[in-house]
């Protein structure tokens, strides 16, 4: 592949090489020319400066999505336990392969019961001193404020945002909220995907795609669920059917990395254990569909309440942000005193209870109830901390509550109570959150089981068709791509499409070409005469063979004696983009685009090699500005 080309390079230093001759300029121009022969014909079989690029930042943001994770993990973990347990003696179940806590004293504590209200209120209080002070934007459950980064601020997320999530989040369901983690989670990672993004310097596009890893690492590995991290990114973003797949790969990239990393940290199991369930097949499918209706209705009061609390009751309350979560906190303590703590932080223990039959029908159905009103005062109200765990524990009560009820009803023919369970846990949040891809995958993942794959498919998507997409815990979605302002160029395309190159070419315009043999110093001379930025390089019989510009000539202006050993050939990049008088500026703006250059070849194409002019971006955009003011 590479012999003519050493052969050339070899006849040119022998024919140079004389007594006096530095041997060593020499060597440095052969390993030179061989490298980038080598990093030219990569470039043919690999898209080394756009995806390639992309995967190497995403690999990165894993690795800080997985160890800001461990580290809100550990810090949840230790607050969760000095506040909960060591205070006021809740011990909730443990999930998974959890290790039972040693107990302390009992829930209420006897002589100090009014500590159930005053850790809460604590908690809130600190956590809206700290976000109201230092940033509002890290307020309530932060997958929204990710979703809102994407749309809307171009990527931007402030570097201080993650810090102050992880803490406040922490405070907030450590002391009793109610509250999940993959919101803070996916902030964090969220964050630093845009601090990356911002310190690289990419353009907007790519720091979107890095906001998105970020948070896909950080929801794959606080919650083990790889795949179900990866979607959960691409899909939260729109209110509909819609999905951002231009983010796949860096996501999955991220999301594997961030997994297979907290996974070494801590080696930690799935989240649940699985009841030996199973799908019995079509027989099992009305109940299913019942229960996707009523997870419907009850998706509807949940969102409703959710905003309600938040634009009726808590906003208009007359006193500074700052105190608000204080108010929340005061009222989880009260549901808490009336015997229902169940409610307080994530409530994994109890989801793992109902997996395993252990909850009965009058507690599950008070529990659905308990935790509806238990989020909204605690996110409502500016507390910090997520949804989906929330939306997990309502939806695995309200499957629970269901399955028993279909099994006093139908005794011998309804499905298991414990398989609504798993059930009611992705197809409730699928609902509400309008992501039916990851809910199923996620639940999957967390439970380490797929029986129940096809019922959670039918009431996911069911439950998305009926509950309509007014109703989301994510007010920051879109309906759909075109609504997106991240999106508003990709609708410009109809207009570039219509246009061709062979429309604002400029046959007048002449274009300066240097001759692949001509040395350093008189490419110099040309370039100084010149008023090119690109400079197309051909053979004597006037071929294309490569392309430099000004910027390219730069590395070889410093040298130790060996400018004339440099010819043009050596300057120059190939294989070339071109294009043809007939291709679209649709076409020549993706060039641009994908390639990160200015200027594009219009070649013969009759003759691919044949240069007949040079299309600029600028001209592009002249093209576009023309015919927006004719219409």
């Amino acid at each position: 592949m590479f012999g003519p080309l050493v052969s050339a390079s070899a006849r040119r230093l022998c024919r140079i090489a004389a007594p006096g001759v530095v041997v060593f300029p020499a060597i440095f121009i052969m390993i030179r020319v061989l490298t980038k022969a080598l990093a030219d014909k990569l470039r043919v079989v690999f898209d080394l400066e756009g995806s390639g690029r992309l995967i190497l930042y995403s690999v990165l943001v894993g690795v800080v999505a997985a160890l800001g994770a461990s580290a809100f993990y550990v810090g949840l973990n230790s607050v969760q336990s000095l506040a909960l347990g060591g205070w006021l003696g809740y011990y909730p179940p443990v999930a998974g392969s959890e290790t039972p806590p040693t107990l302390g004293v009992q829930f209420p504590p006897t002589d100090r019961w009014w500590l159930v209200l005053l850790v809460p209120v604590v908690g809130g209080l600190l956590c809206g001193l700290l976000v109201y002070t230092f940033a509002p934007e890290a307020e309530g459950h932060g997958t929204d404020g990710m979703i809102r980064a994407f749309h809307r601020a171009k990527g931007l997320i402030r570097g201080r945002v993650p810090l102050i999530k992880a803490i406040a989040s922490t405070l907030t369901i450590g002391t009793g909220g109610s509250a999940g983690r993959e919101g803070p989670i996916a902030q964090i990672g969220a964050g630093f995907g845009s601090v990356l993004g911002t310190r690289l310097g990419l353009n907007d596009s790519d720091r979107r795609m890095l906001v998105l890893a970020g948070a896909a690492g950080g929801v794959a590995a606080i919650f083990q669920a790889p795949l179900g991290g990866a979607l959960f990114a691409v899909e939260v973003l729109y209110s509909s059917t819609a999905v951002e797949f231009s983010a796949i790969i860096p996501c999955v990239v991220s999301s594997v990395v961030a997994y297979s990393v907290f996974n070494a940290i801590f080696h930690v199991d799935v989240p649940f254990h699985a009841p030996n369930v199973a799908f019995h097949g079509i027989a099992d499918l009305p109940l299913y569909l019942v229960f996707a209706v009523i997870c419907a209705l009850v998706g509807f009061v949940y969102v409703w309440s959710f905003r309600n609390l938040h634009t009726r009751v808590f906003r208009p309350l007359r006193i500074p942000n700052h105190f608000k979560p204080a108010i929340g906190g005061l009222l989880i303590g009260l549901i808490a005193l009336a015997g229902l703590p169940h409610v307080m932080a994530g409530g994994y223990g109890w989801i793992q209870q109902a997996l395993d039959g252990k909850l009965s029908l009058q507690l599950m159905a008070m529990l659905v109830a308990a935790k509806i009103l238990a989020t909204g005062f605690t996110i409502s109200s500016g507390g910090s901390g997520g949804v989906f765990a929330p939306s997990l524990f309502i939806g695995a009560m309200l499957g629970g509550a269901f399955g028993l009820v279909c099994q006093q009803l139908f005794p011998g023919l309804a499905p298991e109570p414990e398989a609504f369970v798993l059930v009611g846990m992705g197809g409730f949040f699928a609902g509400v959150a309008k992501v039916p891809l990851t809910a199923l995958i996620m639940v999957s993942e967390m439970s380490g089981s797929y029986n129940l794959l096809v019922p959670l498919m039918v009431v996911s998507v069911i439950n998305v068709a009926i509950l309509s997409q007014r109703w989301s815990l994510y007010q920051e979605q879109v309906s759909s791509l075109i609504d997106s302002p991240s999106h508003l160029g990709d609708f410009v395309v109809d207009v570039l499409a219509r246009i061709r190159v062979g429309d604002v070419h400029d046959p007048s315009r002449p274009v300066t070409m240097v001759r692949e043999t001509m040395p350093l110093p008189e490419v110099l001379r040309v370039v100084a005469r010149s008023n090119d930025s690109y400079f197309p390089v051909i053979d004597d019989d006037r071929n294309l063979g490569g392309i430099f510009s000004l910027h390219d000539i730069r590395s070889a202006l410093v040298g130790n004696g060996a400018g004339s050993l440099i010819l043009a050939s050596d300057l120059a990049s190939s294989p070339v983009a071109t294009v043809v008088p007939n291709d679209n500026l649709h076409t020549a703006l993706r060039l641009f685009t994908q390639k990160q250059i200015a200027e594009l070849p219009i070649v013969n194409p009759e003759n691919p090699l044949r240069v007949v002019g040079m299309l600029t971006r600028e001209q592009v955009i002249h093209a576009y500005d023309r015919h927006i003011k004719k219409v």
